[in-house]
């Protein structure tokens, strides 16, 4: 959507806190139901008993292996959106995800925007030499283009976004002081983490009792 973007995040920024959530609202129901749903996806169905975890950025060589640790304690299975290059660079923990039983998706090769439809189709590649298969994707920063979402419709994949935002890493680099209230988790939500931080690492327990909660 270069230029006419369809991340409610970002247009609530220009239009204000109102008009932000009701067009975050009107997206997501919208992508929760077919045909639309099919290609790009906000969050699940409000009626559903579960919540989506799902890890951006790694897999990463400190924080990764840990976060494995935490769902397998806990007995929960997460998406993990990976980067071409991270896995390039610690093939072994995409491996480990796989064979901890939780799905993988893409996140971009190179954490651009440039050219997403291009890195999408390397990094499937790529995962495809792991014996893992994907149509799933995650543009960076949830920006996306309509000719690059065309063109990832057009190759296969399904763009998920998310719901709620616990800025894991906005937190650990100091760009968000706030603090993120996990019992305003609902139903059907998708839950946007990283494992790349210590801040995801330190509330990964605290999220997923909060999930269950919910």
């Amino acid at each position: 959507m270069n230029g006419l973007t369809v991340s409610a995040r970002q247009l609530g920024h220009r239009a204000g806190a109102p008009i932000k959530r009701s067009v975050r609202a009107a997206i997501a129901g919208a992508g929760a139901r077919s045909p639309l749903g099919r290609v790009l996806c906000y969050r699940g169905n409000r009626s559903a008993s579960t919540v989506a975890l799902t890890f951006d950025d790694g897999p990463h060589p400190d924080y990764t292996a840990p976060v494995l640790d935490i769902l397998a304690d806990c007995g929960a299975v997460a998406t993990f959106f990976v980067l071409g290059r991270q896995v390039d660079r610690h093939p072994h923990l995409l491996e480990a995800i796989r064979d901890a039983g939780h799905e993988i998706g893409i996140h971009g090769y190179d954490h651009t925007s440039r050219r997403l439809a291009a890195q999408a189709r390397r990094t499937r590649a790529l995962l495809r030499d792991h014996g893992v298969e994907t149509h799933l994707f995650r543009p960076p920063r949830g920006r996306l283009g309509v000719v690059a979402g065309a063109q990832l419709a057009l190759a296969g994949f399904r763009t998920v976004m998310w719901s709620f935002d616990a800025r894991d890493s906005m937190r650990a680099e100091g760009k968000h002081r706030g603090p993120v209230r996990y019992d305003a988790l609902a139903p059907g939500d998708i839950v946007l983490l990283h494992d790349d931080n210590p801040v995801c690492l330190a509330e990964l327990r605290d999220v997923i009792g909060a999930v269950r909660a919910a």
